[in-house]
């Protein structure tokens, strides 16, 4: 067999092995970006403080948006997803609405690894819609701590539980549910780390 009907055979073979092959279904993807604010010009501390991933079960490790339609078993919104894994979306949250509010200088993330006084460790236990009473309403679980890196030493600790009820059930306004629950979290951080930090001793 010559090459130019060797070259014409694995042409038409390979077009017709792409026609049998179904397209996939097209995937939602959705970013959860911090609301900005005026920010806060003076600085309570400047030690430096590292924002940690928060640590998860295997189920919040992946980037599905996760919903429990009765109560128990858990589900997953089809052809949608978070634009990153759960606990990198979260950890940027909040690194970037830290950064805005201003109060604590010299915000970094646990992927440089730069100098910082301060850790921000946590566990994140619940990140997901239920349904109350055919009503969606997103539930975040969070423990956090303030841990001092030099010995290790945790200086706070609190246990947050927020719930957001969606303005409908329509998957745009659960995320909706999901931008405002997070602002709040993040208010509520903010406001504890300035807090503790200025009790943890003076300024560097």
């Amino acid at each position: 067999m010559s090459a130019k009907r060797l070259l014409i055979l694995l042409t038409g073979w390979l077009l017709g092995a792409c026609t049998v092959l179904s397209p996939t279904d097209p995937v939602r993807v959705y970013p959860l970006l911090p609301v900005e604010h005026e920010a806060r010009t003076q600085p309570v501390h400047t030690g430096g403080l590292r924002v940690l991933r928060p640590q998860v079960d295997d189920l919040l490790n992946g980037s599905h948006i996760l919903v429990v339609p009765d109560g128990q078993s858990v589900s997953l919104y089809k052809g949608a997803r978070w634009s990153a894994p759960i606990p990198q979306l979260l950890r940027d949250y909040l690194l970037e609405s830290l950064r805005q509010d201003a109060r604590i200088a010299a915000v970094s993330s646990d992927e440089v690894r730069l100098r910082a006084q301060h850790e921000l460790v946590s566990r994140l236990s619940t990140f997901q819609t239920e349904y109350r009473n055919g009503q969606p309403v997103v539930v975040i679980r969070l423990h956090l701590q303030l841990v001092e890196t030099g010995t290790r030493r945790i200086l706070q600790e609190r246990a947050l539980r927020l719930e957001q009820p969606a303005a409908s059930a329509e998957l745009d306004a659960v995320v909706g549910a999901y931008g405002q629950i997070a602002a709040q979290l993040a208010t509520i951080v903010a406001d504890w780390l300035a807090a503790s930090l200025a009790e943890s001793g003076p300024r560097q």
